[in-house]
């Protein structure tokens, strides 16, 4: 593919800009107590040898009132400047033509009283749903010396080495609070008209270029808050054009944190939010970004080329991929490692307060310590199953100049891959056997398919060492009539070995309980294409067949022991799925222990001691855990002459991520 856009230069202000590849300001938390880690540092200069034309780096908190985790980067005083200059000359002497962007970073009444000590400050004291507190009303007092604050970061920035700096309006932060008539309520000159609401923001940007000079000044804005009450990509396209005139570019993204409307998990379809950032450049004239759910260059090319944006933003893409734009421009496509949108490393670990990490890239976040290790003494390396762990065992051990054998039972790769892409909004699970199949071919690694090993199969094959990644088999819950042959493992559903009925009963309600339940809801409706289609051509009037592209088709009751459901599934991600279930008619309880499962009934304990009794269930369900498959493993461990290890469920029932860790880590030290 040919990119007439992507890699042609721009200028922002009086700054010319390499690429049009952006990566935006993300939470790593890599910083420590604010200041600048090498494992900070680290990262970024792997991302500046990746190619992008420019970082964007924070949110960097500019005083105590604007305070995040302490794993956040601090510019609040001058005491952090030498960090600051250290880490921004390392990321331009790893490439002298990237652009490297500071981002100043208020949260106002998101900020956390648990973390600053005291009642965050907002522009009106409206009870915030993020952070579960009403903050104080900034007085005059306040508003002058946030303004100043913000100023005073932006010198500091310039001073370090930065070659521009955002302000970060987005999310729901300080600036969009002002902006908002949810969350501004004021009655004074900074609040009521639109004109007054944004003159926190024109009175920030007019000292801090009095300030700066020439330096350049960008604005990462919400494009639509999507939150009743706030203002919509209508007001926000005016908003825009009031800011524009006093800003060198508008970076904009979707809505606040506490929206109800997904913006970056996997069933988010990519590209679908560019059309904020058309609404927002057809009313200004410097550059604007397009974000969220841009992963791959062949589609942020065709927003540069529909004239939706001028630049790209690619955060969770460059962090699976820090060589993307280097790739692409090379032609390497097929090399690029994909982000899937599974937020199981970076947002959901930013929510548990722990360091970013990436379930495609390994090396995310830990750089310096996961450099490919160069090879000792090759070795006949035999890797047994072909799912995500035992693929990314056999990539890293070909990578370092193994020689890699791949057995697979089945007739093809994938392993669980292949049934977790099915439910709907997971398909871009499929994008990892994609690129395995690719790297198989570039690593020259050998695969036997169709063929299940035993002891004599590695007898025979005699290598020096094996990979064990044979997969876990289901558990069976000591259930009455769990025999019976309306009762069916839920992975069945998705290879098509289990019947689906009108009315259905799910036992578990972890991650593949809840997938499996929305999957069933939905089998059988109207897709998209035929939606399309019918509506276009007037063969079904649009009421009928949105009815019949979003309405239930199957009745599904999810039973799950614990309190909770979802134990396994990150923050990002559960909400958007128990909130399609809800809207599909699923129905959940918790806290229950199944009794029976009859002909045509199932019998539960609810958690009142109540037994209640589901009547004309069709088909049964089981979700509820796997084991190990170590039969392998302990023969072959009775050798003794071989190295062998475990990886993914073979080991212990683990997520994607943490096979792919483990493989690349034993992988990368044979």
């Amino acid at each position: 593919m040919k990119f007439f856009k992507l890699f042609t230069p721009f200028k922002i202000r009086n700054m010319t800009v390499s690429n049009r590849i952006v990566m935006p300001a993300l939470n790593l938390n890599l910083a420590n107590n604010g200041f600048v880690t090498q494992r900070l540092t680290d990262f970024y200069v792997e991302r500046a040898k990746g190619g992008a034309g420019m970082l964007i780096v924070g949110g960097c908190y500019i005083d105590l009132y604007a305070k995040g985790v302490p794993m956040m980067i601090s510019i609040e005083n001058d005491e952090y400047v030498p960090k600051l200059t250290e880490f921004a000359e390392a990321i331009h002497k790893a490439r002298e033509d990237v652009k490297v962007v500071c981002q100043l970073y208020h949260s106002g009444a998101y900020t956390f009283p648990q973390i600053i000590g005291k009642a965050p400050i907002a522009p009106s004291a409206v009870y915030s749903n993020f952070s579960k507190t009403t903050p104080r009303e900034m007085t005059i007092e306040d508003i002058e010396t946030e303004q100043k604050a913000f100023a005073d970061a932006a010198i500091r920035a310039k001073k370090a080495g930065f070659d521009a700096v955002e302000l970060c309006a987005n999310a729901g932060y300080l600036f969009s609070q002002f902006s908002s008539p949810k969350t501004n309520k004021r009655t004074d000159e900074y609040g009521g008209s639109l004109e007054n609401r944004l003159r926190f923001a024109i009175e920030t940007f007019e000292l801090m270029r009095s300030r700066l000079g020439d330096f350049p000044i960008g604005y990462r804005i919400s494009g639509d808050d999507f939150v009743p009450e706030s203002n919509t990509y209508k007001e926000k396209a005016i908003i825009a054009e009031y800011l524009g005139k006093h800003l060198d570019y508008i970076n904009v993204t979707g809505g606040w944190h506490e929206t109800k409307t997904p913006q970056t998990t996997m069933d988010v379809p990519e590209g679908c939010y560019t059309y904020l950032a058309e609404n927002v450049r057809n009313r200004v004239s410097i550059p604007v970004f397009a974000s969220n759910r841009i992963n791959n260059p062949e589609l942020a090319e065709q927003v540069l080329m529909s004239r939706k944006a001028d630049a790209i933003c690619m955060g969770r893409a460059l962090v699976a991929d820090p060589y993307l734009p280097l790739k692409a421009k090379k032609g390497d496509l097929r090399d690029i490692m994909n982000c899937i949108g599974c937020n199981q490393g970076c947002f959901d670990a930013i929510f548990k307060m722990v360091p970013i990490s990436c379930l495609r890239n390994a090396r995310a976040g830990n750089e310096s310590k996961t450099e490919i290790k160069p090879l000792k003494e090759k070795k006949k390396v035999m890797v047994v199953g072909a799912g995500p762990g035992g693929l990314e065992a056999a990539r890293v051990a070909a990578m370092r100049g193994h020689e890699v054998h791949i057995f697979e039972k089945d007739d093809k790769i994938g392993g669980l891959l292949n049934l977790i892409y099915i439910p709907p909004g997971r398909n871009e699970f499929k994008r990892m056997i994609d690129n395995y199949q690719y790297w198989i071919q570039k690593h020259g690694i050998q695969l036997h398919l169709d063929e299940e090993v035993t002891l004599d199969t590695v007898k025979g094959f005699n290598p020096d060492a094996i990979f064990i990644a044979t997969g876990s088999k289901p558990t069976k819950p000591p259930i009455s009539g769990i025999e019976r042959d309306n009762v069916y493992w839920a992975n069945d559903v998705f290879s098509g070995d289990a019947p689906i009925g009108e009315n259905n009963v799910i036992i578990g309600g972890g991650a593949t309980g809840i997938e499996l339940a929305l999957y069933i809801a939905k089998y059988g409706s109207l897709s998209l294409e035929a939606f399309d289609f019918l509506t276009n051509y007037k063969a079904l009037e649009p009421e009928i067949a949105l009815e019949m592209l979003h309405g239930r088709r199957n009745k599904v009751m999810v039973l799950e022991q614990l309190p909770k459901l979802g134990s396994a599934l990150g923050k990002t991600t559960k909400w958007v799925l128990l909130d399609k279930c809800d809207k599909l008619g699923v129905k959940f309880h918790t806290g229950v222990r199944v009794k029976e499962i009859g002909e045509n009934f199932v019998s539960f304990i609810d958690t009142k001691d109540n037994e209640q009794i589901i009547n004309d269930v069709d088909v049964v369900y089981y979700a509820t855990g796997v084991e190990p498959n170590k039969s392998l493993f302990r023969e072959i461990k009775q050798l003794g002459n071989i190295k062998v290890e475990t990886i993914g469920d073979a080991r212990k029932p683990e997520t994607v991520l943490e096979a792919i860790h483990r493989a690349y880590k034993l992988a990368n030290n044979i």
